[in-house]
């Protein structure tokens, strides 16, 4: 038998494989936009485990850049799943929700003068980037 994908992650990263885990992952990779936590809930089946369980496996999955947290337009807090581990960025439509996952991160430039200027050492940052993606640009009067 083959293990699915959410298995073979929590595996390769050491972590102990758990119903909760697997379905949380399944969940995530089977949605078309980023989901609220609430979302995710009705996603699950039962019997689904507790929200404390679901945001402490949500922590755990970004720690390891599984999935990603951000806050949308209207200040809603939604998670998506990463296709990579490696650092990158995402754009978000504005209209339908849809996610694209964007290759690489290019500010490496900018951070650098920003800590010339600042004086701080940047250890880590998170870009958001909102538009209207190709399909509801079609749409749009």
């Amino acid at each position: 038998m083959s293990c699915s994908m959410p298995t073979q992650s929590l595996r390769t990263a050491g972590l102990k494989v758990t119903k909760a885990r697997e379905t949380l992952l399944r969940v995530l990779e089977t949605s078309e936009v980023p989901l609220t936590v609430d979302e995710i809930v009705k996603r699950l089946a039962p019997p689904r485990p507790g929200r404390p369980t679901i945001y402490r496996n949500l922590e755990l999955f970004i720690q390891e850049g599984w999935a990603e947290a951000f806050v949308d337009q209207n200040q809603i807090q939604r998670f998506l799943r990463c296709g990579t581990t490696d650092h990158h960025h995402h754009i978000h439509c504005e209209r339908c929700q849809r996610t694209t996952e964007l290759d690489g991160c290019s500010l490496g430039k900018l951070l650098a003068q920003f800590e010339h200027q600042c004086g701080y050492k940047v250890t880590r940052h998170q870009l958001q980037i909102f538009g209207l993606c190709p399909e509801c640009l079609k749409i749009l009067p």
